[in-house]
């Protein structure tokens, strides 16, 4: 069975990877027993999704919440800290936006990786012009880097499991940072799907490094999942 994964693609349809991920708001129904952390007002279908990574949302990582947040189009203003520094991030999937104070694809890896999720609130579709001191930015690399750099190694909910990965035809990468190890991955996929186990001796990368990439690819809607269907 093969998924082809666009989440960035608000108009089409994101196939569900497990019995639970992306729920309709139809026939998904709001918990009883929401933390105060301001989940309690996140669309239902939202709000399920996020509590596969955590019973309270807010605990769970940066980067699975930003992919829950493009997955199903919906904005969301994230507070997080930063080395006790307040940061304020706004995600706009539909207009392919973002908001904040600081540059965060500009901080370093390390600084990236200590990135701490405090808020969740839901945030209007319709973006307001930003804020006095807030920077808008492209919502496409800030995914490419907060995958690549940021704390997560582990592969996102939505591709992980027996699968085999080939690149998506007709996705432009262009623009995007990347060193010669991820071109020489990224080539290899072009080819047939492969498994991380057959990247593993080929291209000269650790385990996490290649999870990263396949998480950045998958953000990117750049991969074509091949999953293995139980007997």
């Amino acid at each position: 069975m093969v998924d082809r994964t666009r989440p960035l693609t608000h108009a089409s349809e994101f196939a569900p990877t497990d019995a639970v991920s992306t729920l309709s708001l139809e026939d998904s129904q709001p918990s009883s027993d929401l933390s105060t952390t301001g989940a309690s007002t996140l669309s239902p279908s939202l709000l399920k999704d996020l509590k596969r990574f955590s019973e309270d949302p807010v605990s769970a990582e940066l980067l699975p919440v930003v992919a829950a947040s493009v997955r199903h189009a919906k904005s969301l203003q994230l507070e997080l800290e930063l080395d006790g520094r307040d940061v304020e991030l706004t995600l706009n999937p539909r207009q392919q936006l973002y908001y904040s104070q600081i540059d965060i694809c500009a901080l370093t890896d390390q600084a990236l990786s200590r990135l701490k999720l405090v808020r969740i609130e839901p945030h209007p579709p319709t973006q307001t012009p930003p804020q006095r001191g807030q920077r808008i930015g492209s919502l496409r690399p800030l995914l490419w880097h907060l995958a690549l750099r940021g704390a997560r190694e582990d592969l996102l909910p939505e591709i992980s499991g027996p699968i085999r990965c080939r690149l998506a035809f007709g996705i432009s990468l262009s623009g995007l940072p990347m060193d010669g190890a991820t071109q020489r991955l990224i080539q290899r996929m072009r080819a047939a799907p492969v498994a991380i186990e057959d990247l593993l001796p080929e291209c000269n990368l650790r385990r996490g490094a290649i999870q990263r990439i396949w998480n950045a690819l998958y953000l990117q809607s750049a991969l074509m999942v091949s999953r293995a269907v139980p007997n």
